[in-house]
């Protein structure tokens, strides 16, 4: 009984003192990553994870740069876009008033006119050679380059207009013993017009440019003036030729340009032709004339 107690008593001290070593003690965390007492294994996993990270790090800043590069891209898009846009806004403006240019030339290419107008014209002209200087009448002629006016009536059928005209033109002698030279001329004239086109979208539609041809033939009265104040005049057959070019300014105005070549027989003046004669005088002129349809 007695060795009982005693170890029972021994027992009791052994735990008693364990327990105050316990107690007094501190937990010291383990050293390195996981401590002396990691497993291999963990630490490797531990090292992939860190490097996978790693790895991701570097992706996530490539992608940002990329992100960067394609904002770039959309803003210089975006510019681009703005641009066009404006073209397009422009282009959208001409293409509407190039539509109400269009529609304007249609109404006025079907408007009702009347095809009757008149015409004025100016002249600048010159002749050609004249055969007066025969020595039985002591003249060798040449004339200054002179003017003209006409005034005429017509009317337009298609095409091609008719017209009648009265004309004046006159011009000085460069020769002793003569004055000047008029003539005036009463002509029907014809003229063929041949639209001129594919010049674009306003041209095309309205086709108010033409090139012509004409042809005229009436009577011209001649009438020389000597320097000693005499003058004598003859009628004679007459023709004429021209081409040029026509402008419609509006519906019932329009403006040509052209030359024109004349011509007329021969004139004999005086008795017995004993002051002069002129074989085939001819004459060339740069006109310019204004027609208005009523």
């Amino acid at each position: 009984m007695k060795k009982i107690l005693s170890a029972a008593a021994v027992s009791l001290l052994l735990l008693a003192a364990a327990g105050q070593s316990l107690a007094g003690s501190k937990y010291a965390p383990p050293k390195g990553p996981m401590g002396p007492g990691c497993p291999d294994d963990c630490q490797d996993q531990i090292d992939g994870l860190n490097s996978s990270q790693a790895r991701q790090d570097e992706q996530i800043n490539s992608m940002q740069a990329d992100q960067g590069r394609q904002d770039a891209q959309i803003n210089a898009l975006q510019a681009d876009q703005g641009r066009q846009d404006e073209q397009i806004n422009a282009n959208s403006a001409r293409l509407d008033q190039h539509e109400n240019e269009i529609n304007t030339l249609k109404s006025r290419k079907h408007q009702t006119y009347n095809p009757w107008y008149v015409k004025g014209m100016a002249k600048l002209i010159w002749s050609g050679s004249m055969d007066v200087d025969k020595a039985e009448y002591g003249f060798k002629a040449d004339t200054d380059s002179g003017y003209g006016l006409a005034l005429a009536g017509g009317r337009k059928i298609g095409n091609f207009r008719a017209e009648t005209e009265l004309g004046f033109q006159s011009a000085g002698f460069k020769a002793k013993g003569l004055d000047d030279m008029t003539v005036r001329t009463m002509m029907f004239n014809g003229f063929y017009h041949v639209p001129v086109s594919n010049l674009g979208v306003y041209w095309a539609q309205c086709e108010p440019l033409s090139v012509y041809g004409m042809a005229g033939m009436g009577a011209g009265k001649a009438e020389v003036t000597f320097e000693n104040g005499l003058d004598d005049s003859e009628t004679t057959f007459a023709y004429k030729v021209g081409a040029g070019v026509a402008y419609d300014i509006a519906s019932n105005m329009a403006i040509d340009v052209g030359y024109e070549y004349m011509r007329l027989s021969d004139i004999e003046l005086g008795a017995d032709h004993s002051m002069l004669r002129m074989d085939d005088m001819k004459s060339s002129s740069v006109n310019a004339a204004f027609r208005y349809s009523f």
